[in-house]
């Protein structure tokens, strides 16, 4: 049984998206798999799946038209404001000190250098087990 039923992807590579809903269906990490190509995409698919919404977000910080910081400030006064509780994970290929520091001002759940792997999903199922 998969560990969440909604899983929303937001990056704009598609071989990253590829790959990661590959990784994630072959470890039974999701029911359904959702990508957006940047943060406004994002925005606009969780204000009209209010009904629906996903189980888990990661979101990559570098995307055109509303990036992941943008995305991630938005998101944050939107689910206080929502009282929405959906665990949040950076997955980027920046080893920034700033980058991961500035993630946690955000309170994201985790944060996660490219390439995503199987023992990552491993965790997260681990810490969200259901």
């Amino acid at each position: 049984m998969p560990a969440f039923t909604k899983v929303l992807f937001i990056d704009d590579d598609y071989i990253t998206i590829n790959i990661c809903e590959r990784m994630m269906k072959l470890t039974h990490f999701f029911n359904e798999f959702v990508s957006k190509r940047d943060g406004l995409q994002a925005k606009e698919y969780l204000l009209d799946s209010l009904s629906e919404l996903p189980d888990i977000i990661f979101v990559d910080l570098h995307m055109t038209v509303m990036n992941g910081w943008e995305f991630l400030e938005w998101f944050q006064e939107w689910s206080q404001s929502e009282n929405v509780d959906i665990p949040v994970y950076v997955l980027s290929s920046s080893l920034s000190k700033e980058d991961f520091e500035q993630a946690y001002v955000f309170k994201v759940n985790g944060y996660i250098v490219k390439p995503m792997t199987a023992e990552h999903l491993s965790a997260i199922c681990a810490k969200y087990s259901i």
